[in-house]
């Protein structure tokens, strides 16, 4: 039985606001506030130490131009290098549109900008009055840790390829991993594993429908459609010329967050083999948090820049990370993936039951394959 406080006064464990301010009760998580004046404070008294240490003061200050110069030529040095990394993927993720490339490899956020022209403009005034500047300083550490605030202080590791690299670092805090966490935990693990009501799982729920229909399945698996553009129609046959849709799969009543009997189920399809004429029987959905993703992405919220931007990247991720869900609580024997590109250079949407028969096609090879 659930153990419940008898405390009376709730109101400190609830997050309050008044006005624009927000309190929080001490073990609830606050919003973090911006590094940035730390950041400037520190770069600002690691400079005020150094001259009070120096005597020659314009020399310093183009000594430091030079090292902040310096420093930024060799971080686009390295954009360079992750540009031709990238030229990899510029018909997958950039349309061959190598502007886009560009943009997304030397993006620099205005700060960094200014502080670029600013001792540019230094250096180059400096030079031509004084020549070029003495490497030799007795406090030439000092430069170190001004050049590992200056680079977080300026955002240098902020423009678009970075963020796709880190998104694929698979550490499970970006949308497409915490996508396919809740679609797998709130959605998936109900219908293919034995939950509610009928306590059945995915097969034996298809094999329930069999007897009812007197049809027969082709595999007993459902086929969840990724499609790299989001567009979900409203039934799948929408998408296809073999394909029509039948019923549905014997509901499931399963009671969840605090709703009774909320109810599942899945649509199943026939499709007809074009060459044959003969009609298999799937079932199959799109993976519904695909549809909300394109939601975001096409409303402007305060992130659909950066998910617009990144949109090949979180669904990747979310392939992958369901996928490896998927093994490791083996329930991939119930259900595959299809991500695909489902559409053709003239914008028109490929046949989604010609998609699903190549899968069943590979899948019936690769099953006959272990048998042998």
């Amino acid at each position: 039985m659930t153990r419940i406080s008898k405390e009376v006064n709730l109101k400190r464990v609830c997050v309050a606001q008044k006005g624009n301010k927000h309190y929080y009760p001490k073990t609830v998580p606050r919003k973090r506030e911006s590094m940035n004046y730390i950041h400037a404070a520190i770069l600002l008294i690691i400079i005020i130490i150094h001259f009070g240490l120096t005597e020659d003061w314009i020399q310093l200050f183009g000594l430091y131009s030079f090292v902040i110069v310096f420093y930024y030529s060799i971080c686009c040095v390295y954009r360079l290098i992750l540009f031709i990394y990238e030229l990899r993927h510029s018909n997958s993720r950039y349309k061959n549109n190598y502007q886009w490339i560009l943009k997304a490899a030397f993006y620099f956020r205005p700060i960094a900008i200014i502080f670029l022209i600013v001792h540019t403009f230094y250096l180059t005034f400096y030079v031509t009055r004084h020549g070029f500047p003495k490497l030799q300083n007795d406090y030439w550490l000092l430069f170190v840790p001004f050049l590992f605030i200056l680079h977080r202080f300026t955002a240098l590791e902020d423009f678009p390829i970075n963020d796709s690299l880190n998104i694929s670092k698979d550490k499970g805090l970006d949308y497409g991993s915490g996508m396919a966490y809740s679609f797998f935990y709130g959605y998936l693990n109900y219908m293919l594993d034995k939950a509610g009501e009928p306590n059945k799982n995915l097969k034996e729920m298809m094999q329930c429908y069999e007897s009812q229909h007197k049809i027969e399945f082709e595999v007993y698996k459902i086929f969840i459609l990724i499609p790299k553009s989001l567009i979900c129609f409203e039934s799948v046959n929408s998408g296809s010329h073999l394909m029509d849709m039948c019923s549905t799969l014997p509901e499931k009543k399963i009671t969840v967050a605090g709703v009774r009997d909320r109810v599942y189920k899945n649509s199943v399809y026939s499709i007809k083999h074009p060459a044959s004429n003969n009609v298999y029987y799937v079932c199959t959905e799109y993976a519904t948090p695909l549809k909300t993703f394109k939601e975001v992405v096409k409303h402007n919220t305060a992130h659909t820049d950066y998910y617009n931007r990144h949109k090949n990247d979180i669904l990747l991720q979310f392939y992958l990370t369901l996928k490896q869900i998927l093994e490791r609580n083996k329930m991939d024997s119930m259900c595959e993936l299809v991500f695909y590109e489902d559409r053709d250079g003239e914008k028109a949407h490929h046949d989604v039951g010609r998609i699903l028969l190549s899968k069943i096609a590979e899948i019936k090879k690769s099953e006959n394959s272990k048998d042998v």
